[in-house]
């Protein structure tokens, strides 16, 4: 049955976000005394839950990561912009919205960071309803899937949800739908990762993506 309605991740689904997010890590860590972090500490940051990775890395509580994560999130507005479209995003939305499929986002990154970042880049109006994550970090992938699915009034077995990572992966699961994973962000790298997983497709470009839904959705 082919997809009426597709969720998709943010970061390393839509957009690489990294330099915007690296720049605010660095300055927030800085602004907290915090120890400096290597690069490849760093791009770990870029797409799981932020105050999940101070927890991780610092060894914060949940009240202190939440403190933390906040304090990015306010920090990260002034590189906000400092990302970029991966290459063909934006035509396979236009694609998408003239076959009349109903299109959303999902993301863990804040709901007015996200909203701001979709504006500016051209894909807010190509949507039909996209949510962030909370302040209070009390909102999970699954359960911002789930009120995408609400808004999108989606039929489960033509739902899919699209993302780079092992959160996406669950949001999906959680919610009884598809998942499509890309290997262009920050989670996934290979096909071996997703071997034995609930996973639909694997794609490791755009256009690669692009021609499996145009047959699905002929």
């Amino acid at each position: 049955m082919s997809y009426r309605f597709i969720l998709f991740d943010l970061d390393g689904t839509l957009l690489d976000t990294s330099c915007g997010v690296i720049s605010a890590v660095k300055k927030t860590c800085k602004a907290l005394n915090l120890k400096a972090l290597d690069e490849k500490t760093l791009k770990s940051f870029v797409g799981p839950v932020m105050q999940e990775s101070f927890m991780k890395h610092y060894s914060m509580n949940k009240d202190q990561a939440l403190k933390s994560a906040n304090l990015f999130r306010e920090i990260y507005t002034k590189s906000l912009f400092d990302a970029q479209l991966y290459d063909g995003i934006l035509k396979l939305l236009k694609e998408l919205k003239e076959k009349d499929v109903k299109i959303a986002v999902a993301t863990n990154k804040s709901h007015d960071n996200a909203m701001k970042i979709l504006d500016k880049f051209g894909i807010l109006a190509l949507c039909d309803f996209a949510m962030g994550s909370d302040l209070k970090g009390e909102l999970k992938k699954a359960d911002i899937v789930k009120e995408c699915l609400n808004k999108l009034d989606a039929k489960k077995e033509q739902t899919c949800l699209i993302g780079d990572s092992e959160a996406d992966l669950n949001g999906a699961l959680a919610n009884d739908i598809d998942f499509l994973a890309v290997l262009w962000g920050f989670g996934f790298k290979n096909k071996d990762e997703l071997l034995n997983k609930q996973c639909k497709a694997v794609f490791e470009s755009v256009n690669k993506l692009s021609e499996f839904l145009r047959s699905e959705n002929a």
